[in-house]
């Protein structure tokens, strides 16, 4: 939509006079063009029993409200919907707004349209506290994406419409909330989608609700030098038809745009960093539909012939299409105007694809995809409903949010395989990451990157157009914990963990069955995997793995195992036993300590401390396994700090560490380089005195610190190396 158009469509007006048949008729009229000839009755049964149902009800502007679905169903009709998205777009308020139920729309209708309903619902009508429904709605939406893309076309649809609307809304917050919810949520979706004219539509309403002024002063701005009679649309569309048909290029047609006012202030203040509108370059965009793709490099050429291009500018979307499926030949050049101006270049398909990329590919096969759905965006659509089904905790919210922000917002860097296979990754993808995306087992084997022939760091961030090659082991996996911190990827980072999870549950488990086997020995059971091993019998696999791994903790979870399995030979077992010598006291660990942020580690309790709660405890490594200890425990007064681990129990939070130290100082040492190693470190200096020792030559620095992490005494000692000779530990507490 060109400039008056989209400021006619945003500066929305309530007309008395509105005739409800006439927008029923406007759908139909459209419908009728691709679809058969009875979707008319089957229109109006929709739109019937949608008035009827919010016969009572009103907007906020003072509309009926059935107004709302039918022109969010004009809007719809954009991108040529099927019979079943048209009438649920209608019906898309009736199941959440009134009385009327799925069971009757199902009655009334078919199921495809009851079910797309319902999922709308899903999708708008989430019962949670404002800060959770942004989460939320994004969660329910790509759920809803996944199991039918048509949801998110009637609910992109709804919250244009929606937007048009809002300024009759009597909250400005609210106004606000829901603009910024568009521009993080629905936004990204209609670019990802290539819906382009919808991403226009909620990027500008967005940008008057929340800038009005700003603006009011591009759209005069715009109106004052690009109206659509304006001499330079006139003199360019002239100097391009005159210019192509000299060159004997006859099937073509030119058409012109303005950019809209979001991209214009996005580019001001995001590139050029200033709020005069003329330093934007490209306002104003010729675009010629060529008969085919061979005329579109013949007329770039014929364009570059006769004016002076900007070579940076120069973009072939053709040959490299963009995530989206759009292709277009894009070229900026000097000399028709005083001013550069931008030309695109694309054949009729291409175009229909940019502008609704929908109305290009919307023919659907038995599983309600579309059956020429860019397979690109399909696998984005599947990979966002992934990582939807993978947030489960509450706890996990910030990190969801986070791997959507990546997913929705970031931009995208192309990348070569040595086949010449083009991989597409967000902008901040290390080599690792590309190495996921290729096979989840080669990113789990990985052993090196080569980048442009060269060797890379593991951490190599590579750019656009580079050649990856990923060599990996062919039996050894190399995966770990710590690669999760140089993942970008969402998926990249959930497939690694699962990894190292199901990994370590695998040892626990091993670790385990051992354990029970040799309880089984002592009683002079059959082993675990025996035949006539009654364990397997009377206890499920799955159960069974679950009991035996949290053993691990509660050691007594064994003897229950075993006594139910085999109760009358456990019960004379320990009969026998109990007369002979009285009961050993089984060693009952603390349950549910959490060291060094893992659940499931192995550790025992110090025999001399013997920590309980409320006590602070830590954690140290020896050849002994990890033992958990109370922060005055004898045992710590001369453990290196490299071998200390936090610790702290489920229900409680991480600990934080505070560290008194007394130290022996040459007089001649920089004091303030050791504070801003410690500001460096992120290490909180709490207190600390200065003061001259006896023999005149040395000083006496007290310390008190907190520290996140008990590491952080080890790195401390690393950064400051060079200083030990000059320096000397008197006494160090940790509390």
């Amino acid at each position: 939509m060109d400039i008056n158009q989209l400021d006619s469509f945003l500066d929305y007006q309530i007309d008395s006079t509105e005739n409800l048949d006439i927008l029923v008729q406007e759908i139909i009229t459209k419908a009728q063009k691709y679809l058969p000839e009875n979707s008319k009755e089957w229109i109006l049964k929709a739109y019937h029993l949608a008035k009827k149902a919010h016969e009572w009800q009103s907007r906020l502007s003072g509309e009926p409200y059935i107004v709302h679905p039918l022109k969010s169903t004009i809007i719809l009709m954009q991108l040529k919907p099927d019979l079943e998205s048209i009438q649920t777009c209608i019906l898309h308020d009736v199941i959440e707004d009134t009385m009327i139920t799925q069971e009757e729309i199902q009655k009334e209708f078919w199921s495809e349209v009851a079910q797309l309903c319902q999922w709308l619902v899903k999708v708008s009508k989430v019962r949670y506290k404002w800060e959770d429904r942004d989460l939320e709605t994004i969660k329910k939406t790509f759920l809803a994406m996944g199991k039918d893309l048509r949801v998110i076309f009637v609910k992109l649809a709804d919250r244009i419409h929606n937007l048009q609307t809002l300024h009759y809304h009597p909250e400005a917050n609210k106004r606000e909330k829901i603009a910024l919810e568009t521009m993080k949520i629905y936004v990204p979706i209609a670019k990802r989608l290539g819906l382009y004219q919808y991403q226009v539509a909620l990027e500008n309403a967005c940008f008057k609700i929340l800038y009005p002024e700003e603006f009011e002063r591009i759209i005069w701005h715009l109106k004052k030098w690009y109206s659509g009679s304006d001499k330079y649309i006139k003199k360019g569309i002239f100097n391009i038809t005159k210019l192509l048909l000299k060159e004997w290029i006859s099937e073509f047609d030119v058409k012109w745009r303005t950019k809209s006012p979001y991209r214009i202030r996005e580019k001001m203040e995001y590139r050029y960093q200033t709020t005069d509108i003329s330093s934007v370059m490209d306002l104003l965009a010729f675009r010629i539909i060529a008969k085919d793709i061979s005329d579109c490099y013949v007329i770039l050429w014929i364009i570059h012939k006769h004016y002076t291009p900007l070579i940076k500018k120069i973009k072939d979307y053709i040959a490299v299409p963009k995530f989206n499926g759009y292709r277009s030949i894009h070229t900026t050049i000097l000399g028709m105007f005083k001013f550069p101006i931008e030309i695109q270049i694309r054949t009729k398909d291409m175009d229909d694809v940019a502008e609704y990329w929908v109305a290009a590919h919307y023919a659907y096969s038995e599983s309600k995809w579309p059956s020429r759905v860019s397979q690109k965006q399909a696998e984005w659509v599947r990979k966002l409903q992934e990582l939807v089904n993978a947030y489960t905790e509450s706890d996990e919210k910030d990190q969801f949010k986070n791997k959507l922000d990546i997913e929705l917002l970031s931009k995208e860097t192309l990348l070569y395989t040595p086949k010449w296979d083009i991989i597409e990754l967000p902008k901040w993808s290390t080599v690792l990451d590309f190495a996921f995306y290729i096979h989840t087992e080669i990113g789990l084997k990985f052993k090196n990157a080569i980048v442009n022939g060269e060797i890379v760091p593991i951490t190599h961030i590579p750019n656009t157009w580079d050649i990856v090659k990923i060599n990996t082991f062919r039996y050894q996996y190399t995966a770990n914990k710590h690669r999760s911190s140089i993942l970008k990827t969402p998926s990249a980072k959930t497939k690694l963990l699962k990894f190292i999870k199901n990994t370590q549950q695998e040892e626990i488990l091993d670790k385990s069955i051992k354990i029970l086997n040799s309880k089984l020995k002592e009683l002079g059971l059959p082993n675990l995997v025996a035949k006539n091993s009654k364990i397997n019998q009377v206890f499920e696999k799955k159960d069974l793995e679950k009991k035996l791994i949290d053993a691990t903790e509660n050691r007594l979870l064994y003897n229950e195992i075993i006594k139910k399995a085999y109760p009358k030979e456990y019960k004379e077992f320990y009969q026998n036993k109990s007369s002979k010598t009285p009961p050993k006291t089984e060693n009952i660990s603390i349950k549910n300590i959490i060291i060094d942020d893992d659940k499931l580690i192995n550790y025992y309790l110090c025999p001399e401390c013997r920590p309980i709660f409320p006590q602070k405890i830590i954690a140290k490594t020896g050849k002994d396994g990890i033992k958990v200890h109370n922060l005055n425990c004898r045992a710590l007064k001369t453990i290196s700090p490299n071998k200390l681990l936090e610790a702290h129990r489920n229900e409680e939070n991480k600990n934080i560490y505070t560290v008194i130290s007394t130290l022996k100082m040459d007089k001649n040492l920089d004091f303030i380089k050791l504070l801003e190693i410690f500001t460096k470190l992120q290490i909180e200096v709490n207190s600390f005195s200065i003061k001259d020792d006896k023999d005149d030559k040395t000083k006496i620095i007290n310390l008190t610190r907190t520290l996140k992490t008990p590491w952080q005494i080890w790195m401390v000692r690393e950064q400051i190396k060079k200083y030990w000779h000059k320096l000397s530990l008197i006494k160090r507490e940790i509390i």
